[in-house]
């Protein structure tokens, strides 16, 4: 058994961490067994450091086994490490794209000027520390002195709580996670969403909001200014862009508030809201009508941004349209999606771009809805990514009478199932709730 801990504290990190995390599942001497928590803390620097050294890190930790020797193993992660940006250096203090560490080798033991096992002050370090707790809470600290012998949760003790921020260097786990489904949370500027209408609509109460979802476990902010409600009143794109701007514009200007800076997406099939959005730096755009508009698409080319396309039948949505009865929903979709992603790709967008929604509830019975979440791994046959929006939604009063604001379980419920299935996103309202429930499912899915 070995662990490994991952850090970054430059650039996109958890792009950076997630791109190692990868790499690493690639190497054949090299078997991931589980995969730790992410944990947020200071910079932890030496004195009279350059202020721009004062970057927070990331770090997780990886429990492998290998056939390889130390010495080789610590070759294969420099490699990784100088693969994805960070240069040969000799400095060990300063901001870095990324780290890869050897934390700890069962008992080994080493003292070289190449590598050193146990890593040098683990057990100072709650951010190394803790990763590996979570993941080999049995691994005994080896080397004598007045530790030996004492387990990892033994040894983490002394700090307490994981989440309040108060071990050295403020160290917190976070919600958010290494691995797939990302979450996606919704914030809804509108007075007319099915289960949040107007809980949001005044600017400094959708920024705290929007400051919640990041901290419960979003990596990227959906935002959406008109809804596609049944009952929902349809927007023109200036009377939308008139509710969204202020938003957009508040939370450009907190970004550094942000436990970690999100995704900004923007919700809309209006292409000149999508247009103007573009000038407050955001990173996808969530178009409900899944580009039929030319105009959006040449925005989406343009501007290279991703785009989240979504099966429809008709917006606003309607009730009373939806796929027939005898229909085969899935080979429905698949054919939709099939079509408008040639569509799309002659047109000059590219597969990395675009990502697939089949869009629950939107012309589809409960039953229908139901049936796809159960055959997602279907649309894989797509090429695209796949983001579910299963949150809260109509279909789930196949399970349970509670009114739509109240039916965070159920979808939770459906995102550990979805996660096990492969989705690469989740947009959800409330995504603690899910994000605390995937924590447990990953620490105990690990092999022992």
């Amino acid at each position: 058994m070995v662990i490994l801990g991952l850090g970054s504290n430059v650039g996109d990190r958890l792009s950076h961490l997630r791109k190692a995390l990868r790499a690493i599942r690639e190497e054949k001497d090299l078997t991931v067994q589980q995969v730790s928590p992410l944990y947020l803390s200071d910079a932890l620097l030496p004195d009279h450091a350059p202020s721009d050294w004062d970057r927070p890190h990331l770090n997780f930790a990886i429990r492998c086994e290998t056939p390889l020797e130390p010495l080789a193993l610590l070759h294969i992660l420099k490699n990784i490490e100088w693969s994805i940006g960070r240069k040969p250096e000799v400095r060990h203090w300063g901001p870095r794209i990324l780290d890869i560490d050897i934390l700890a080798w069962e008992d080994f033991t080493l003292a070289s000027e190449a590598l050193t096992v146990p890593h040098m002050n683990l057990i100072e370090r709650p951010f190394a520390l803790w990763p590996l707790a979570d993941i080999a809470p049995l691994w005994r600290f080896p080397l004598s002195g007045p530790y030996q012998g004492k387990t990892a949760a033994e040894l983490v003790e002394k700090w307490g709580s994981r989440f309040t921020r108060e071990a050295p260097l403020r160290t917190v786990q976070l919600n958010q996670r290494l691995e797939n489904p990302q979450l996606m949370g919704i914030l809804n500027v509108t007075p007319d969403s099915f289960s949040d209408g107007g809980q949001f609509v005044q600017v400094d109460v959708a920024v705290q909001h929007a400051l919640e979802l990041v901290k419960a476990g979003a990596e990227i902010i959906d935002i959406g200014a008109e809804s596609t409600s049944p009952r929902a009143q349809a927007l023109t794109a200036q009377e939308e862009w008139t509710r969204l701007e202020p938003v957009l514009k508040a939370i450009a200007l907190i970004k550094k508030d942000f436990l970690l800076p999100p995704l900004i997406s923007i919700d809309t099939r209006h292409a000149e809201v999508a247009e103007k959005a573009l000038a407050y730096s955001i990173d996808w755009i969530n178009d409900v009508s899944g580009l039929d508009h030319v105009r959006m698409r040449e925005i989406v080319r343009e501007a290279k941004i991703t785009c989240v396309i979504m099966h429809h039948l008709m917006l606003p949505e309607r009730r009373d349209c939806v796929l027939p009865r005898d229909q085969d929903p899935i080979q429905a979709l698949l054919a939709w999606g099939q079509q408008r992603l040639a569509l799309l790709l002659e047109f000059g967008l590219t597969q990395d771009q675009l990502i697939f929604d089949p869009g629950i509830g939107f012309g589809k019975m409960a039953e229908q809805s139901l049936e796809v979440i159960k055959h997602i791994p279907a649309f894989k046959q797509l090429g695209t990514k796949i983001l579910i929006g299963h949150s809260r939604k109509t279909f789930l009063s196949l399970f349970s009478k509670e009114p739509f604001a109240n039916r965070d379980i159920e979808t939770a419920t459906l995102s550990l199932y979805l996660a096990q299935q492969g989705v690469d996103y989740l947009r959800i309202h409330q995504p603690e709730t899910t994000a605390r429930a995937l924590k447990v499912m990953d620490l105990m899915g690990g092999e022992n």
